[in-house]
């Protein structure tokens, strides 16, 4: 419901109006295992729309956060997998990412989870590349969300797939204020970083936005890419102005930045999660990158 609400308001933003049948982005449908009534974690009873027999295809598919044990029946594994296959987009959210890699189609794929949730996937779908670390992964029509706060950005994904950027934009600024730089660096990444016609490399950047945070070095991006050290950072810096791991230093600030955007983050907790090994380390490398200090930088958001 959280996500169907989140899309509907992204259409009144744009719209600007209240109408949500005349507004609508998304056609948005329940679909149950049949049409019988579900009840919810907290009590409230939801009545599915369709079932998975009658489903109509769709552009996406939300693989929606759950309590207990996961609901991998056969025939709803084979449905979400007949959905990709047919080129629709699937979005994970939270526990819903242990039901998305049940059905294999993360294994080879960039993918982040719920730390409560990463032994499970590990165990049984060893093949996923997990990065927990990362609140939000898109992996061409994979989109993965670790908890409930990233799928506000997850939606903004969606709506900048199908309706473009100024629309997701829009939506980010009015529903997650305080983290609507992530979105906006994102859009900046994908729009501008990536833009120089070398695949191998905007693979190499992929790699390192996602886990720039986990310790990965320019040995482990080459590993990645299938390249060696001397040619990636050749190629690298012709197509970016930049090496690797001058590359790594600038998407863990970036992340630095949109942490210190969350109010009640200190600047260790920042420094730690951003992998660095101490505060001091990373008040010199922040300082360094962006220009200026951590609190500076958190001064100017107001926070």
């Amino acid at each position: 419901m959280l996500i169907r609400e989140l899309l509907a308001v992204a259409g009144t933003l744009n719209a600007r109006q209240p109408d949500l049948a005349a507004a609508a982005m998304f056609d948005v449908a329940l679909v149950g295992p049949t049409l019988q009534p579900v009840r919810s974690f907290t009590g409230p009873v939801i009545t599915p729309e369709r079932s998975l027999r009658n489903a109509r295809a769709a552009d996406v598919l939300v693989l929606p956060s759950f309590y207990g044990e996961v609901p991998a029946s056969p025939a709803l594994l084979r449905w979400i997998v007949r959905h990709y296959e047919a080129g629709g987009c699937i979005l994970a959210a939270a526990s819903g990412v242990r039901l998305l890699a049940l059905t294999g189609l993360l294994d080879g794929r960039d993918a982040t989870c719920n730390l409560a949730d990463r032994r499970a996937i590990a165990s049984t779908r060893p093949a996923v590349r997990l990065s927990p670390q990362a609140p939000l992964v898109v992996d061409g029509r994979l989109v993965t969300a670790a908890s409930i706060a990233p799928t506000i950005d997850a939606c903004a994904h969606l709506v900048s797939r199908f309706h473009g950027e100024k629309a997701a934009l829009k939506f980010a600024r009015y529903a997650n204020s305080s983290r609507q730089l992530s979105y906006e660096q994102a859009a900046v990444n994908a729009n501008s970083r990536h833009q120089h016609g070398d695949e191998r490399v905007a693979a190499a950047q992929t790699y390192i936005e996602q886990h720039c945070c986990a310790g990965i070095t320019p040995e482990d991006v080459a590993r990645h890419t299938a390249m060696s050290q001397r040619n990636l950072a050749r190629r690298f810096r012709i197509a970016t102005g930049t090496t690797p791991i001058q590359y790594i230093l600038q998407c863990r600030i970036e992340q630095a930045k949109r942490l210190l955007a969350r109010p009640g983050f200190g600047l260790r907790r920042v420094a730690i999660e951003c992998g660095f090994s101490d505060e001091a380390v990373f008040r010199r490398a922040f300082k360094l990158v962006a220009g200026h200090s951590p609190s500076a930088w958190r001064a100017l958001l107001g926070n």
